[in-house]
């Protein structure tokens, strides 16, 4: 009687087998990797959410005014930056929980508050993930950017680093130059900035605007950083090109110039 004999893989086959399930990992890896991406960005989407909502409810007992303008009960000072803004939301019990104020691939909280009811261990230096535009009110144009991912700098607009991209750092933004903003009427979207590299800021719009310049009617806000302690590298400071004087013609010999001198540094308003 014949038997059957086993048929093993020859080298060949075996190499092919390899080849094809390293194709297909290496096809699955980008698509999970930006599945995740996604996912923490709906995460991202959701906090800045919740982060409006409560300051919404904060203006209804202030008289429409956001926690950056009114003073803090325990230090009798108004916020110096948004970690302050915010710790005052959850001194009054508004954002319960602090993990609101952290991002996905960003800066993020360690759930510990402190004691009522000043609850001094919120939101302490690097765990704080959102700025948000100073001196707005409940009643402040809807499309005004007022809860932003951190920036590296802190212009108006702000701008970000694209090249910090997928690293927690300060002003980094997500693959492919994105960023998440909150508007003033409860809106929140992931933003596309205007180039994928380097300090960056949002997309020109019809006119020479972008989505800050235009809520703003051209007029430059304030923005309130966030704190980030010894997290990171520390964010470029960006500072305006000086405005160069008009030119004039020179005095006459021996004569004293009527036209009055600018001083020689005069800090930028409005920024």
């Amino acid at each position: 009687m014949k038997t059957k004999r086993n048929h093993a893989f020859t080298l060949i086959e075996l190499l092919v087998v390899i080849t094809i399930i390293a194709i297909l990992a290496g096809l699955a890896v980008p698509t999970y990797t930006y599945v995740q991406m996604l996912a923490n960005q709906a995460r991202g989407v959701n906090n800045a959410k919740q982060i409006i909502i409560s300051m919404k409810l904060f203006s209804k007992d202030h008289s429409s005014q956001y926690p950056d303008t009114v003073p803090n009960p325990a230090t009798g000072s108004l916020a110096q930056n948004a970690n302050d803004a915010f710790r005052l939301m959850i001194q009054e019990k508004l954002a319960p929980d602090e993990r609101i104020f952290g991002c996905p691939a960003g800066f993020n909280p360690d759930g510990s508050l402190g004691q009522s009811p000043n609850y001094g261990n919120a939101l302490l230096p690097g765990e704080n993930h959102w700025a948000m535009t100073a001196g707005q009110t409940d009643t402040t144009v809807g499309n005004m950017p007022l809860v932003f991912e951190n920036p590296a700098s802190n212009s108006w607009p702000p701008l970000w680093n694209a090249d910090m991209s997928g690293k927690i750092a300060p002003g980094r933004t997500w693959s492919g130059g994105r960023i998440i903003i909150g508007r003033n009427d409860g809106s929140v979207a992931v933003e596309t900035l205007a180039d994928t590299k380097g300090m960056v800021g949002p997309k020109l719009m019809a006119g020479n605007v972008n989505l800050f310049t235009q809520a703003s009617d051209g007029i430059p806000q304030r923005v309130l950083p966030v704190v980030y302690g010894n997290v990171g590298p520390t964010p470029p400071v960006i500072t305006p090109n000086p405005i160069p004087p008009l030119a004039s013609a020179p005095p006459l010999p021996g004569a004293a110039s009527s036209v009055p001198q600018a001083p020689a540094s005069q800090p930028p308003t409005g920024l």
